[in-house]
């Protein structure tokens, strides 16, 4: 492996803990998480990332407690009982796997279509 291979697969300091490696993921919306709540399939897609070497995973856009939020029933919530016990079941998926996860908090304001779901 070259040099900046390796560079890439140290070990990094993060906050009182460590990243398995210097590879972080990006955001990609997926909306696969029906009525907004993130399931075993979620968490089985994030832990796979963490399992193949990403140190810090920034989920896909979870949303705010408001109303307009979003423009899809699927897409994750980051509010309510359900989807962050959820969201609980993906944190220990991706820790398990040796991986951190931080989540993208989103509101998708003007770019949201009148009249989409799930508040038309």
């Amino acid at each position: 492996m070259n040099n900046l291979g390796s560079i890439l697969l140290e070990h990094v300091p993060f906050k009182n803990s460590q990243l398995q490696s210097r590879i972080a993921m990006a955001p990609m919306t997926r909306m696969f998480s029906p009525e907004g709540i993130p399931g075993e399939d979620v968490a089985s897609y994030y832990a796979k990332r963490a399992t193949n070497g990403v140190g810090l995973i920034i989920t896909e856009g979870t949303a705010i407690n408001h109303p307009a939020a979003v423009m899809s029933e699927n897409i994750p919530r980051f509010h309510g009982d359900d989807a962050l016990q959820g969201w609980k079941q993906v944190v220990s998926e991706v820790h398990r796997a040796g991986g951190k996860i931080i989540p993208q908090l989103w509101h998708v304001g003007a770019a949201r279509k009148a009249g989409s779901l799930p508040n038309p």
